[in-house]
């Protein structure tokens, strides 16, 4: 069966522009299946300073030796947890960068200071706001007219999305030590502000409950007092909070700890990101505290490529949305919401892994992808889509309004 609609652009409820807009000249490593294939690429790069993103390290990885061949050079896991930093880059910013270079191959550190890195990029490569408008005009051809940034780099880069016009076509998040360093007008151009409390699958930083196949058992990043404290402290700011919990154990340690405060004390607004492996006991409690769930219907396949790491079990419960909506009653568009957290950006991928993921409890209807993870109407364009159900397949053409 074959089905043609016009569908709203998208919104796009979780993403890095700021950042990707740093590394959208970089060198794009999904393509390669290979190390040899890579280290072919990583070989032509002439930049002063090199960036490449999309390393999968389920795959493949690399030494030191091969990497230090190179002009200065940094690579960012597929995650976006995880880092390869060549020797000629570490001497060209140990200066300007020292608690970068000297930390970043600390998997601990680097979970806990992921916003220093980012400001890293976005900082030694130039970003300007012809980048991020070049940016958002890529968005907007693949189907995508919203884009929130969950990890603004600083507030230099508010005067960028203003400049650029792109303001309106955001959320803008930091994370507290950025906040809290910003001046008063930038504070109040931020929207919210994002927490940490666990790492990523593919860094085995989740916080899971077992032991990841290599025994690791991922990172809880803050203690139940820690996060209580910081979250009276964004209530106190009257800022939305957004909080990054990917793992079973992360997301019962929000769920416990906002259990214990008083509703005066819990921010007014409260998002689980990722919550990928949230079980229907949790889920329940989060709707009776009025959490908003944020997911990405493309970590689905992460039931497929990190079947080398995942507990036994974990990769049939990742990412359970005929649960959470079926028994859990979240309701996309209302508070429960779409998005990325990275590239492919397009219409075309987000609604495949939506509509056809790995798992049949991954599964989401056309109407509730339209619900979480679309504009609510056709004000800037639609998207003319054609779907096969019998091929599996998503075609997509953009058509934008005129100005």
């Amino acid at each position: 069966m074959s089905l043609a609609q016009k569908i709203p652009l998208l919104k796009n409820h979780h993403t890095h522009p700021s950042v990707f807009a740093a590394l959208q000249h970089g060198l794009d490593m999904t393509p390669f299946e290979t190390k040899t294939d890579s280290l072919e690429a990583l070989g032509k790069q002439s930049q002063d300073f090199n960036l490449a993103l999309g390393w999968n390290n389920s795959r493949y990885t690399f030494t030191m030796e091969e990497l230090d061949a190179f002009a200065p050079l940094l690579i960012c896991n597929v995650s976006f947890h995880e880092f390869l930093i060549n020797g000629p880059a570490r001497e060209k910013f140990g200066a300007a960068y020292p608690w970068v270079m000297e930390n970043i191959d600390d998997t601990d550190w680097v979970e806990h200071n992921l916003h220093q890195i980012l400001k890293f990029i976005a900082s030694a490569s130039g970003i300007t706001a012809t980048d991020i408008a070049e940016f958002y005009q890529n968005l907007l051809r693949e189907g995508v007219w919203y884009a929130e940034d969950m990890l603004l780099p600083g507030e230099q880069i508010i005067a960028l999305y203003k400049t650029a016009g792109c303001l309106e076509r955001t959320r803008l998040w930091t994370d507290m030590d950025s906040f809290e360093a910003m001046s008063k007008a930038s504070q109040n151009a931020v929207d919210g502000i994002k927490l940490f409390l666990d790492g990523a699958v593919g860094a085995r930083t989740a916080a899971l409950y077992d032991p990841y196949l290599s025994g690791e058992t991922g990172l809880l990043l803050q203690t139940d007092h820690g996060l209580s404290a910081l979250l009276k402290k964004t209530a106190a700011f009257g800022k939305p909070v957004s909080v990054h919990t990917i793992g079973n154990r992360s997301t019962e340690q929000l769920i416990s700890v906002l259990e214990g405060l008083d509703k005066a004390d819990r921010p007014r607004e409260i998002r689980a990101e990722h919550c990928q492996f949230i079980s229907l006991t949790m889920a329940k409690r989060a709707k009776s505290l009025g959490i908003i769930l944020s997911m990405q219907p493309n970590f689905s396949e992460d039931s497929l490529q990190y079947q080398d790491r995942l507990p036994k079990g974990y990769a049939e419960i990742n990412n359970p949305f005929r649960m959470l909506i079926d028994q859990a009653g979240f309701i996309p568009g209302q508070d429960l919401f779409f998005g990325s957290d990275g590239p492919p950006h397009g219409v075309e991928y987000s609604l495949k892994v939506s509509l056809f993921p790995p798992l049949v409890g991954q599964t989401l209807q056309l109407e509730e992808i339209i619900a979480g993870y679309c504009m609510t109407g056709f004000e800037h364009g639609f998207n003319k889509v054609t779907i096969d159900y019998e091929e599996k397949t998503v075609n997509a053409q953009t058509v934008l309004n005129e100005k």
